[in-house]
């Protein structure tokens, strides 16, 4: 069966009805990226997002489906949702690294390599920083418990500090680009 962007949209929604949505979207997900292809096709369809509102495919109070596509190098700061997610690589890898932290600092704890065809559930006090190792864009779809774009409370660490901060998506953007120059031996340090 190919991909169906408005019963996927459907059927997390319905998901949401359910004692623990995130184990349903999880299976939904991994369902999407099997067809990588029609995944992809239902994405472009739409356009190239070129901020986070546009990669939002869906934005509800209780629901965000996202189209994210990671370039080449890039490392995110860590960071918090505040809500649960599901993240389904559907052609690349996304390393994650997750951390524990408070307003003094952050400390790396584990990571999880995430490749084709792998699909990752985070809690909602999760803390965690991607990238893209490849020389080439990865791709993905994130499906979150709530509207990432406008979820108030959310934080982000400084990469130059470790110090929490608000999270805002424009000084994240800086921090990305700040880290591309940081040793990689030195971003959780």
């Amino acid at each position: 069966m190919k991909f169906n962007m408005q019963k996927f949209i459907e059927d997390c929604q319905a998901a949401l009805e359910q004692p623990e949505p995130e184990k349903v979207v999880k299976q939904l997900v991994q369902d999407a990226i099997a067809d990588p292809e029609a995944l992809r096709a239902a994405f472009e369809a739409r356009g190239k997002p070129k901020t986070l509102r546009d990669a939002a495919i869906y934005r509800s109070e209780t629901l965000s489906i996202l189209d994210v596509t990671t370039p080449p190098g890039m490392v995110s700061p860590a960071h918090d949702h505040q809500m649960w997610a599901v993240i389904g690589v559907y052609d690349g890898a996304e390393p994650n690294e997750f951390f524990v932290g408070d307003d003094r600092g952050v400390e790396r704890k584990s990571g999880k390599l995430l490749e084709t065809g792998d699909v990752a559930v985070l809690g909602d006090k999760t803390i965690h920083a991607i990238s893209n190792p490849l020389d080439r864009k990865s791709y993905a779809i994130h499906v979150y418990g709530g509207d990432i774009v406008e979820r108030p409370g959310r934080s982000m660490w400084n990469p130059h500090t470790q110090v929490r901060e608000n999270y805002n998506m424009e000084q994240l953007t800086q921090y990305s680009k700040d880290m591309r120059d940081i040793p990689a031996d030195k971003h959780w340090q």
